[in-house]
């Protein structure tokens, strides 16, 4: 058990059963973690499950999630809008005696079915758990208690939950400090990445490796070592090349750049040095990207955190076309779009509270014919990591 006491009283601890209940819907994060919060504190799991969920292996998922054998927890299959045929579903399939105890997660499935499982059980010797989502908390419904959450997600267990599994490429072409480096000169030049030589002749290297690296793949790499030092993660957190697969499928749906799981939450970012000459205009092609973010996150539950990394200015595009990309940005439910204007400042590029995209909007159609001024900006040092090759993910 990682920080939570269901029980205090003597009486209630010496049962002979305690069952702890779970209601399973789509998105399951919430009852892998009451699962887990609860080690060590019940005797017996029971999954309170529909058709449909069944269907959708939903108590499988969480099962191979929580590292147990498939089928090896008890379901109770009831339908989710009904009230009489939930009731009594529980009294032919749940064991109600004065010696068993229960731990009630009523944060998934229909309200309706939360409500039929706090009217059967109410009487009896029953503690309700709420898990408020995007808080790291637990609430006795009851008496309102509220106790933090202790356990944490790793990227594995996350996309467990929700059917998927990955394959991630964590090792780097070129060291960290080499990565700083080239991020370096690229800001000396005013992020015109064009100016920078081994940039510009991208097509010149080498090997495919270089060729790779230089066209764009650095960029991923600075992002990705950045994040992993400024949020403190170990390498279970975070992977950058992830490709998703599908249960049964052998082709991969989509490749994220950068992901990482932080205080229980899924971040994902798309990494492009700039989005220049993939369409007729930088807000479409950045539209592009914004759009595979939201697409991507719907497989991925409730709250998923998406961002668009770029090394383009986006406030020199037309004002409205900076108003049109904070709109789009907006109903697709992007988080933030972080470009060189961000890239510029020493502040850390994610953090745990960073607010929904609310970018400045600066006209910048030319007043005069002179040049305009370009700020200073402050310099960044991130240190070398050291970074764990991680191979493929077997779920």
């Amino acid at each position: 058990m990682v920080g939570f006491s269901y029980k205090t009283d003597q009486s209630q601890i010496t049962k002979n059963m305690r069952i702890l209940l779970s209601i399973l819907s789509d998105y399951l994060q919430p009852n892998f973690l009451l699962i887990k919060e609860m080690e060590g504190q019940y005797d017996e799991l029971v999954f309170v499950t529909t058709p449909e969920m069944e269907k959708k292996e939903k108590g499988s998922h969480l099962e191979k999630a929580l590292n147990l054998e498939p089928g090896s927890v008890k379901r109770i299959t009831t339908t989710e809008d009904d009230f009489k045929t939930i009731t009594d579903a529980l009294a032919t399939q749940l064991t109600a005696d004065e010696e068993t105890a229960y731990i009630v997660n009523i944060t998934g499935g229909t309200k309706l079915l939360s409500l039929a499982l706090y009217e059967y059980l109410k009487d009896k010797d029953a503690t309700f758990y709420y898990i408020p989502i995007g808080k790291n908390t637990i609430r006795n419904i009851d008496n309102t208690e509220i106790a933090q959450l202790g356990y944490r997600m790793n990227l594995t267990e996350y996309l467990t939950l929700s059917g998927l599994s990955f394959e991630s490429d964590n090792s780097l072409i070129h060291t960290a400090s080499e990565t700083e480096g080239l991020f370096g000169l690229c800001k000396d030049t005013d992020f015109h990445t064009s100016e920078v030589t081994r940039i510009k002749d991208a097509h010149e290297q080498a090997t495919a490796e270089d060729r790779s690296y230089y066209s764009g793949t650095w960029f991923e790499e600075y992002c990705y070592n950045r994040l992993k030092k400024e949020l403190k993660l170990d390498d279970k957190f975070i992977c950058k090349s992830a490709k998703i697969f599908r249960k049964g499928s052998e082709t991969n749906d989509n490749e994220i750049d950068i992901m990482f799981m932080k205080e229980n939450i899924l971040y994902m970012a798309e990494c492009k040095v700039t989005t220049f000459g993939e369409s007729k205009s930088p807000k479409d092609a950045i539209e592009k990207y914004l759009y595979k973010l939201a697409a991507i996150a719907k497989d991925f539950g409730l709250r998923v955190n998406s961002y668009l990394l770029t090394l383009q200015d986006t406030k020199k595009m037309p004002l409205n076309s900076q108003k049109n990309l904070k709109k789009r940005m907006q109903i697709l439910g992007i988080k933030d779009l972080i470009d060189c204007n961000k890239f510029r400042m020493s502040t850390p590029l994610i953090s745990d509270n960073t607010a929904a995209y609310k970018p400045t909007i600066v006209d910048t159609t030319p007043k005069n014919k002179e040049k305009q001024h370009t700020p200073t900006h402050i310099e960044t040092k991130i240190p070398q990591l050291g970074v764990k090759i991680i191979g493929k993910i077997e779920l």
